[in-house]
């Protein structure tokens, strides 16, 4: 199979190419840096067509980090940009140019924040900047479903992988024995291995009945407290000071209130279609990622 795929340089997008070329598919990225198969500079022009027309599938997960600063009025215009903008055009391609299917990431802050809620894929939309803007991001797909293209929106959960994610921010911390859960560690952490994210996404490309939302999050949420726990025991360190509340929020405005409120999020829809996660519980999945001493970046 032929596929485009936008982001691959990303933490998932580069992981996600090399599976795929494993298996013999011939992938094509897309960046505005030079070296890329399809150069785009604006999503608008004529190369960015070109690849579309040449593709048998597309996976599109590029898009400004969500969780790594503050969301100043800036940063909001820029992460809609570079999702609900660039998610619109490949849409409006898609449905011109018909590949097979095409697959767009997404989030689980669809579902916004509850300490108490559980959600699957037949909830409705939450509140909030991160719910609106995930909102727009999956309309940004309706071109392609218009016109008859298999489309799936996968909601992505915490991803736990080495080199970027939920671990790299925190694993610092926790070497150093002043690691511990954020805020009052009662909310959940909605968490994914990145090898499941990465089968997920495989899974729903050769799947010829997958179209609609799939989240992408291990069927076994954890509440932060015991993310922290498994974390620390995984590493042989302490893990239960806290961060509290007030800290983050003067450290990260906004984005803080999603952070200690979370959301408890069950893949239903995928594992109703036969998908089978490798690395279901939390302490395990850990372990596979940093259990031996040699696979843990200094």
């Amino acid at each position: 199979m032929k596929i485009l795929l936008t982001g691959a340089t990303g933490f998932i997008g580069s992981r996600l190419k090399r599976r795929l070329e494993a298996q013999g598919h011939a992938v094509r990225t897309v960046s505005r840096r030079p070296g890329a198969d399809v150069t785009s500079h604006d999503w608008s022009d004529a190369s960015l067509e070109r690849g579309v027309a040449e593709t048998d599938a597309i996976v599109h997960l590029a898009g400004e980090n969500l969780f790594d600063r503050r969301w100043t009025t800036a940063r909001k215009a820029l992460l809609r940009s570079s999702r609900v903008d660039t998610t619109r055009r490949l849409a409006a391609l898609a449905a011109r140019r018909k590949p097979a299917c095409f697959l767009s990431a997404s989030a689980i802050g669809w579902y916004g924040t509850s300490e108490t809620a559980v959600f699957d894929e037949r909830s409705p939309r939450g509140s909030g900047f991160l719910a609106d803007l995930c909102g727009e991001w999956e309309e940004a797909t309706e071109a392609a479903v218009e016109t008859g293209v298999r489309t799936c929106r996968v909601r992505v959960g915490v991803v736990l992988g080495l080199g970027g994610g939920a671990i790299a921010k925190m694993l610092p911390f926790f070497r150093l024995g002043i690691g511990g859960p954020l805020g009052s560690g009662k909310q959940w952490v909605s968490w994914v291995h990145a090898d499941d994210l990465c089968g997920l996404f495989e899974f729903l490309l050769a799947h010829p009945r997958a179209t609609g939302a799939f989240n992408g999050t291990a069927p076994l949420p954890v509440l932060m407290k015991d993310f922290a726990r498994s974390l620390g025991k995984v590493l042989h360190r302490p893990s239960a000071l806290p961060v509290p509340r007030p800290m983050l929020r003067l450290t990260l405005g906004e984005v803080a209130d999603v952070l200690v409120t979370g959301q408890r999020v069950l893949p239903s829809r995928a594992q109703e279609l036969g998908f089978r996660f490798e690395h279901p519980e939390i302490e395990a999945a850990l372990r596979d990622l940093l259990g031996r001493k040699e696979k843990i970046p200094s």
